[in-house]
C-alpha cells in the first residue's frame, strides 16, 4: 500500500508539472516568444553539434543537429535492431509531444495504474528476447524506469495521456516564422545503422518578436524497424527537442542570395562503390545522387578542379606524396558543371564523368570537392551545398618514387614514340541531301584504329573550304567549331556531331571540311593529325518566263497562231533538255526543243499552234517547262496563256455573193459590170490574202528580232 501511495504522489506530482506547463501555453497567449532550454541528455534519435545553432530575429538560419541512436545506452526508447530503414527527420509542430513511455515504446496510462518495475522489466526483456539480464544492466533499466515516470518523452503518437511540451506553436511561444516551407522540411536516410550519427540540418526564419535565450525546438523521427521473427514489420515516430541560441541582435531581415548548407539536400554515392581509374586509361564514372528532401529546380553540379586543403590518402606505405595533394586529372575543358531543370524527391540522378588521368598522379583516395546550386521553388532563393567524394586512382610508374625520374630523363624520340591513330570510320549528312542556304548536320564516328594504343586530351578543330573571299563555306550554328573528347581506348569508336549552315550563294559542287585532330598517347604527347571529308553542296534550279506574244490571240478553226516567249534560267545550276509542251482542248498538242539552258541565260520559245475546235472555257492553253539536272532528274514548271478559238464562217462561193437582179439592166456587148467584178474578183481576193500574210510575217520577223535583242541585254547584264 505505501508504495502504491509513492507512485500516486510521484504520479500527481508529474500531473501537477502537466497543467504548469500546459497553463501558460494555452490559456495564456504571450505578446512575444519566450525561451525554454530541454535535457537532451536522455534523447534516442536527435543529438546536438559541437556547437549550439545560433539565429538573430528577423534574419534566416540553420538548424544543425546529429541523427542516430544505440540501442543499449541511449534515451528512453531505443530501437533493438542493427538499423532502421526509411528514417524521415521533420521539424513539428504537433502540440502532442510530451508523453511519459517506457524504454520499449509503451505509453503509461494516466489512470495512475503505471507499471511496476518488475512489470517493466519483464516486458523489457519480452522485446528484447533475453531470459535473464546482469545486475549491471538491471540497474541500468531501473534508472530508466524511474527517468520515464518524472519526465516525459516526446513522441507523435497521438490518443493518449499527454503532457503538452512547453513551446507549442500555436500558442505564440514557437520562435521560428511558420509557412509553408517550414514543416514540410525532409532529411532522409535510406538506412541508419546502430552507432551511425547523420547530420540534418533545416532552413529557418526566426521571428522578429522573440526574446534572447535558448528555445527546445521539436523535432520528429519517422522510421521503420526491420521485422523479427516475433515481430511484424512495423513504422514508428518519435519526437525529441533540439536546443537553439536565439539573439536581439540585427533585427534587420537579411535574406541571403545563397543559404549554405552541408550534406543536406543530397546524398551522394547511393548505392555504388568507390569509383577505380588506372593509368593510363582514361577514367569514365558517374556519382550517384539522391535527392532526400523536397523536388529542387535549376540543380547545378559543379566540380572542383582543386583539392584545395585537402589531401589524398595514399594507398599503401612506400611511394611518393609528392603529388597527393595536387588535382589528379588533367583539365580539358572549361568547367565541368552539369546541369539538371528538376530532380523530384526520392529521385537519384547520375552525374557522369570522363576524366584523364595525369601521368604523374600518386596512387591515392583523392577527396573531390563538389558545390551544388539549387532552388526549392521554381523562382524562389539559390541554396548552396558543399560535398566531398572519395576516388581511387591507380598509377603503378608512381609507386616506384624513381620510376617517374627514371622515366623522364631518358630523351624522347618521335621517331620511335608510338601514338594513337584517329580515322573518320564514317559519316553521314542530316538530311542527306545539302543545299545552299539550308542548315544540316555532320555526324562523323571517329575512331581509333590502334590495337593497344588509347588516345587521350583529343581536341577536334573543324575547318571549312573557304570561297575567293576567304569567307567559309560552312559556318557552324553556334560559331564554336572545336570539340572536345575525353578519351578514346583502342579500337574504340565515338560520336561526333557538328551542326552546319552551308552559304547560300555558293555554286553547285563538292566542298572539304578539314578535321584536325591534336591528342596524347601514352608515349607521345600533342600528337597532330589531318582528315577531311566531302560535303556536296546543291543548289536549287530556278526559272522565270517572259510575257507570252500570241498572234493572233483569236483566230478561227483551221487556223493558226504563233507564240513567242523566253525562259530565263535564274539560278546557278544549268537547265538541260529544255522543252514545252502546249496542251488546251482548242488546239493541237505541240512540242518545242530549246535544249540547254546556262545560269544567267534565255532559251527563246518560238511555235505554231493550229486551233482544232472552237473554245468552250476561259480559254487558257497550259505550257508545261520541263528541264533535267545533271543527273537527269526530271522536274517541270507550268505557265498559261490565253487563245479563243472560233468557229469558221461558211464559205458562200462566188456564185452566192452576186444577184444579177441588184445591178439593173447592162449592154449586152460589154458584159456588164458584174461581169468585170466576176472576172477580177479573184485577182483581188488574193491580193489581199498575200498582203495579210506578208503583213503576218513581218510582225512575227519584228517580234522575234525584238526578243532575240532583249535576250541578248539579258545576257550582257
Amino acid at each position: 500500500m505505501k508504495q502504491k501511495t509513492e507512485r500516486l504522489l510521484k504520479r500527481g506530482a508529474a500531473f501537477l508539472l502537466a497543467l504548469m506547463l500546459l497553463v501558460p501555453g494555452a490559456l495564456l497567449r504571450p505578446e512575444q516568444a519566450y525561451g525554454k532550454y530541454h535535457d537532451t541528455n536522455l534523447n534516442t534519435f536527435v543529438h546536438p553539434m559541437p556547437e549550439t545553432s545560433e539565429g538573430t530575429a528577423g534574419e534566416m538560419m540553420q538548424i544543425k543537429m546529429r541523427i542516430g541512436y544505440y540501442n543499449d545506452t541511449h534515451g528512453f526508447y531505443a530501437p533493438q535492431t542493427d538499423y532502421i530503414t526509411d528514417v524521415h527527420v521533420r521539424l513539428s509542430n504537433d502540440e502532442t509531444y510530451l508523453l511519459i513511455k517506457n524504454e520499449n515504446g509503451n505509453i503509461v496510462d494516466d489512470t495512475g495504474e503505471d507499471q511496476t518495475f518488475a512489470e517493466f522489466l519483464e516486458e523489457y526483456m519480452q522485446e528484447t528476447n533475453k531470459t535473464h539480464v546482469t545486475n549491471a544492466e538491471k540497474e541500468r533499466i531501473e534508472k530508466i524506469w524511474e527517468a520515464g515516470r518524472a519526465q516525459g518523452q516526446n513522441d507523435g503518437a497521438a490518443g493518449y495521456g499527454k503532457v503538452y511540451y512547453a513551446v507549442p506553436v500555436e500558442t505564440g511561444s514557437y520562435p521560428l516564422e511558420v509557412n509553408e516551407e517550414l514543416f514540410t522540411q525532409d532529411v532522409y536516410f535510406d538506412k541508419l545503422m546502430k552507432g551511425e550519427m547523420r547530420e540534418a540540418t533545416f532552413n529557418v526564419k526566426v521571428r522578429h518578436d522573440i526574446e534572447e535565450g535558448y528555445y527546445a525546438i521539436p523535432v520528429t523521427v519517422y522510421y521503420n524497424i526491420p521485422p523479427r521473427k516475433d515481430a511484424d514489420y512495423k513504422g514508428s515516430a518519435h519526437t525529441e527537442y533540439i536546443n537553439i541560441y536565439l539573439t536581439k541582435e540585427g533585427t534587420e531581415i537579411k535574406e541571403p542570395q545563397s543559404v549554405t548548407t552541408e550534406d543536406k539536400q543530397f546524398v551522394l554515392g547511393e548505392g555504388q562503390s568507390t569509383p577505380v581509374g588506372t593509368y593510363p586509361d582514361v577514367m569514365n564514372y558517374s556519382i550517384r545522387m539522391r535527392n532526400q528532401k523536397k523536388k529542387v529546380y535549376d540543380l547545378t553540379v559543379h566540380m572542383e578542379t582543386s583539392l584545395g586543403d585537402q589531401k589524398a590518402i595514399v594507398t599503401h606505405p612506400g611511394i611518393s606524396t609528392a603529388n597527393s595533394s595536387d588535382f589528379p586529372f588533367e583539365i580539358n575543358e572549361a568547367n565541368y558543371d552539369r546541369n539538371y531543370e528538376t530532380v523530384d524527391t526520392g529521385e537519384v540522378i547520375e552525374v557522369p564523368y570522363s576524366m584523364a588521368i595525369k601521368r604523374v598522379t600518386t596512387s591515392a583516395y583523392y577527396p573531390l570537392s563538389y558545390t551544388l546550386t539549387f532552388r526549392t521553388e521554381p523562382e524562389g532563393d539559390l541554396y548552396k551545398e558543399t560535398y566531398s567524394y572519395y576516388i581511387k586512382i591507380n598509377n603503378p610508374a608512381m609507386d616506384d618514387p624513381k620510376a617517374e625520374e627514371e622515366k623522364t630523363s631518358q630523351e624522347w624520340n618521335a621517331n620511335t614514340a608510338t601514338k594513337a591513330r584517329l580515322i573518320v570510320d564514317s559519316y553521314r549528312l542530316e538530311p542527306e541531301k545539302v543545299y545552299a542556304g539550308d542548315t544540316f548536320a555532320l555526324v562523323l564516328d571517329l575512331k581509333n584504329a590502334s590495337e593497344d594504343i588509347p588516345a587521350t586530351n583529343i581536341l577536334l578543330t573543324f575547318v571549312s573550304e573557304t570561297t575567293e573571299d576567304k569567307s567559309a563555306i560552312f559556318a557552324t550554328d553556334n560559331g564554336a567549331n572545336s570539340v572536345v573528347i575525353n578519351s578514346l581506348p583502342a579500337g574504340s569508336t565515338t560520336q561526333v556531331r557538328m551542326i552546319y549552315t552551308a552559304k547560300a550563294g555558293v555554286d553547285q559542287g563538292s566542298y572539304k571540311i578539314t578535321i584536325k585532330e591534336k591528342y596524347d598517347s601514352p608515349e607521345y604527347k600533342n600528337a597532330e593529325e589531318e582528315v577531311s571529308v566531302d560535303v556536296p553542296v546543291y543548289q536549287y534550279a530556278r526559272l522565270s518566263t517572259s510575257s507570252f506574244e500570241v498572234m493572233p490571240s483569236s483566230l478561227e478553226v483551221g487556223s493558226e497562231s504563233n507564240v513567242m516567249f523566253g525562259i530565263n534560267n535564274t539560278g546557278k545550276v544549268t537547265l538541260y533538255n529544255v522543252s514545252v509542251k502546249f496542251t488546251a482542248d482548242s488546239i493541237k498538242e505541240n512540242n518545242a526543243y530549246i535544249g540547254n539552258i546556262k545560269p544567267g541565260s534565255t532559251g527563246n520559245v518560238d511555235v505554231m499552234l493550229s486551233a482544232i475546235a472552237a473554245t468552250t472555257d476561259d480559254g487558257t492553253v497550259k505550257a508545261e517547262i520541263s528541264y533535267e539536272d545533271e543527273y537527269g532528274n526530271v522536274s517541270t514548271e507550268t505557265k498559261e496563256f490565253e487563245l479563243f478559238v472560233t468557229e469558221a464562217m461558211e464559205d458562200m462561193g462566188m456564185d452566192g455573193m452576186y444577184d444579177p437582179s441588184m445591178m439593173g439592166d447592162m449592154p449586152e456587148d460589154e458584159g456588164g459590170i458584174m461581169d468585170l467584178l466576176q472576172k477580177n474578183l479573184v485577182a483581188v481576193i488574193g491580193g489581199a490574202a498575200i498582203a495579210v500574210l506578208l503583213a503576218v510575217f513581218g510582225i512575227r520577223r519584228y517580234r522575234k528580232k525584238k526578243l532575240e535583242k532583249e535576250t541578248m541585254t539579258d545576257d550582257e547584264i
